[in-house]
């Protein structure tokens, strides 16, 4: 395939990423210890890399809500800039990662205080019960309930859905995002609240054992990138996927099998060289044009999947989060033209 070129070593980021002990073939094999190292470590590199730039506490308000779900309750955290009591803002829906088995809303706490401020948006953060005690389709579905309550709740907490309402994640979380709009399309909630954009960060949207015959010459990262990388290797998806115990070919699961693409809001997307899951991105980001949505796409070669999160500082991490948030205010730019 003609994106096999990605995979080719970064300058910058090839030499730390040799100094790196190799992983071990599963992450899930102790989940207890796993989540604890994995959420102690991505928060603290996340804060302390992020926290000159956090906005004062008198810039922002953040609140928190539990909603309840089928079985149980799960946890929202909103953010929104300060202002006076009668403004509102655009809406913005945040899924977080994890491989749908780690990961809780302290993960991108400062980034979106900083997003909340720069971009003056409402935030809400949902969390989500994950696999394998809550196997697919539930922390979905909690995704789901939490979006509803959002845009019912809108005035509760200072958003106007009418203004932009954009759907993002990152990673398993871009997974869940892409599934929600996808359910969008087909709800009636949302004829009164359409979705104008959607922010899918380094996503998974095909499980390898799904692929349709017609894309299996698109569709050669989990090959090539399969060891390429100590951050995440292919092996480690098929266990993440394993762990969530759904149907590799329900279009929830793997939102690049959804019949129609035709209805979809303008799709911002960023996608690295040296992942597994690049072409997933890549083929998703093809079907969206050929649909004719507004499609804008940043791929970053060479790069492993999550390098903005383990090496930060680095100049290509700097440019993957600049474009985060260039990303989002072409979406929010496109939603303004179109009230």
């Amino acid at each position: 395939m003609a994106c096999n070129h990605l995979s080719e070593p970064n300058s910058e980021l090839a030499p730390i990423l040799a100094s790196l002990p190799a992983p071990p073939p599963t992450f899930t094999e102790d989940l207890v210890a796993a989540r604890e190292y994995f959420d102690t470590q991505f928060i603290e590199i996340a804060r302390n890399f992020l926290r000159p730039t956090l906005p004062g506490a008198t810039e922002y308000v953040t609140e928190y809500h539990k909603i309840p779900v089928e079985g149980g309750e799960v946890a929202v955290r909103c953010y929104r800039p300060c202002a006076p009591e009668a403004a509102t803002f655009p809406l913005f829906f945040w899924v977080h990662r994890g491989g749908w088995v780690f990961g809780n809303l302290e993960q991108d706490d400062y980034r979106l205080k900083v997003l909340a401020v720069e971009l003056q948006v409402a935030i809400v953060a949902a969390d989500y019960r994950l696999a394998p005690e809550y196997p697919f389709p539930t922390g979905l579905n909690d995704t789901w309930a939490i979006l509803k309550w959002s845009v019912q709740n809108a005035r509760r907490i200072k958003a106007d859905a009418s203004k932009a309402l954009i759907i993002g994640g990152q990673s398993a979380g871009a997974t869940y995002a892409a599934a929600l709009v996808q359910r969008t399309v087909r709800d009636h909630t949302f004829v009164q609240h359409r979705i104008t954009g959607q922010l899918l960060q380094i996503p998974p949207l095909l499980h390898p054992d799904a692929t349709p015959d017609e894309l299996k010459d698109k569709m050669t990262s989990y090959v090539q990138n399969a060891t390429s990388s100590p951050i995440l290797w292919s092996s480690h998806m098929r266990d993440y996927y394993d762990k969530l115990q759904g149907s590799p070919s329900d279009p929830d699961l793997s939102p690049l099998l959804q019949p129609s693409f035709e209805g979809l809001p303008p799709t911002y997307l960023q996608i690295c060289g040296g992942d597994p899951t690049r072409d997933d991105g890549l083929v998703y980001a093809e079907k969206l044009q050929a649909a004719g949505i507004p499609t804008k796409l940043d791929v970053y070669p060479g790069a492993p999947h999550g390098f903005h999160l383990v090496f930060p500082q680095t100049e290509m991490a700097l440019k993957f989060n600049q474009d985060f948030t260039t990303g989002l205010r072409w979406l929010l730019e496109g939603a303004s033209t179109n009230v």
